[in-house]
């Protein structure tokens, strides 16, 4: 007959006292641990993907600008454009390539005219030029990505830009070793604290642990309340402080993530989820009315060739106040990209949609913007459509919105030009 398992000893003759601050001390290690670790890895996750949408912006940005260059074969502009570009934080390399690899424009100039033969760069020979960007390569110190130049529907080059992911580490191992510290330093504390208030801490700590786990799975919105005025009561204080600044870190890196860092506007991944949202709803609603407007800056690029991009920046920055100046809550504003912008007015009709766009452009027209002693001056043009039920995906009234947009610009500038649901070819 087989002898009982006995398992170990260990804690049986410590007193319910020791036992408690053991208790306590080692939860409190665990679970700082877990939320040091869950900070960690969504700092990673947002880092790299910030490091990937960083590049991917410069590459698209790159091929757009550069696409005249090349064209024309004039190098002194690409070289310009590069530069430009190169300069940007963080950017290791930036290049432009024609379709056999041949280097038209660098970073590092005395590799003009040179071929680019590695493995990872040949993988663009086999990349399809309908896809919008091309992952070179990927890993823990670099960002290369690629987007196509086209011309029509030539493929004419490639715009290639490298992101060093260097400061991403450093921010990453700075963020582990503060974490190990406040592991360690609030350890510490909860073993002294315990000791000292051993005899109380059954009233409340319960409830700290609870609150403690729930706070590390990922519930958010959770508050300690304990009705007195003790070391246990400051104890809730503090943890329901961590919570809050936790979740106020938790709302900088989600406003990272979804809004524009110049202008302060919704980025454009953020714009379009939520009207996609909306364009669902109108499917449910379809008696409702949901308008959408897309803008761009007259003749901006003059406003970069002449007083620089900086100066071009303090006028996106004019525009985007303008613009916020004009909406109600309800109303949604996005940076599309570039100088374009975007708006979609909810329970707006076509007429209360003319009469904003043409507030909005009279606004702008009519003010200044200040640069360095000198006074900008700065016209919109717009398109506007109005959402209808049957449009299968947002992108179908974009679509049209650009439509209008380019009849704008087409008529002079400086104008609203309409295009509805059915008029596409009228």
């Amino acid at each position: 007959m087989k002898s009982p398992i006995r398992w170990p000893a260990f804690g049986k003759n410590l007193s319910f006292r020791s036992r408690l601050v053991l208790g306590i001390t080692a939860l409190h290690f665990v679970l700082m641990s877990a939320l040091v670790l869950d900070l960690l890895g969504r700092q990673h996750d947002f880092l790299h993907q910030q490091g990937h949408a960083h590049a991917a912006s410069l590459a698209s940005t790159l091929a757009v600008s550069s696409k005249s260059w090349v064209m024309a074969n004039d190098v002194v502009g690409l070289q310009e454009v590069t530069a430009s570009v190169a300069s940007q934080l963080d950017v290791r390399y930036v290049m432009v390539l024609a379709p056999d690899l041949r280097v038209l424009a660098h970073s590092h100039p005395e590799r003009l005219g040179l071929f680019v033969t590695d493995d990872a760069s040949r993988q663009l020979l086999r990349a399809s030029p309908e896809s919008p960007l091309t992952s070179v390569v990927r890993s823990h110190t670099l960002e290369d990505t690629a987007a196509p130049i086209m011309a029509g529907h030539k493929l004419i080059g490639w715009a290639r830009v490298g992101i060093s992911l260097d400061s991403i580490r450093a921010n990453l191992w700075r963020g582990m070793l503060q974490g190990l510290l406040y592991i360690a330093a609030g350890s510490l504390v909860a073993y002294f604290f315990a000791r000292m208030m051993a005899n109380w801490l059954s009233a409340g700590l319960s409830r700290l642990a609870q609150g403690f786990a729930r706070v590390g799975s990922g519930e958010r919105g959770l508050r300690v309340v304990l009705e007195r005025r003790d070391e246990i009561g400051r104890l809730a204080d503090g943890f329901n402080r961590m919570v809050t600044e936790l979740e106020a870190s938790e709302a900088k890196l989600q406003a990272l993530a979804t809004t524009d860092f110049l202008t302060g506007l919704d980025n454009r991944r953020s714009f379009m989820e939520k009207m996609h949202n909306e364009t669902a709803r109108l499917q449910r609603s379809p008696e409702t009315s949901v308008a959408v407007l897309l803008m761009d800056l007259d003749h901006f690029k003059r406003v970069n060739d002449t007083y620089g991009h900086v100066a071009g920046d303090a006028v996106l920055r004019h525009v985007s106040a303008v613009i916020r100046g004009c909406l109600r809550r309800v109303d949604l504003a996005g940076r599309f990209g570039g100088e374009e912008f975007i708006l979609l007015l909810p329970d707006t009709g076509l007429d209360g949609a003319l009469s904003f766009a043409e507030r909005v452009r009279q606004t702008i027209e009519q003010s200044e913007v200040e640069w360095e002693g000198q006074t900008l001056r700065i016209t919109v043009s717009i398109g506007l459509t109005l959402l209808h039920a049957a449009d299968t995906a947002s992108e179908v009234a974009i679509k049209r919105a650009d439509t209008a947009l380019y009849c704008a610009k087409g008529n002079g500038r400086n104008r609203v030009e309409q295009l509805l649901a059915g008029a596409e070819d009228t």
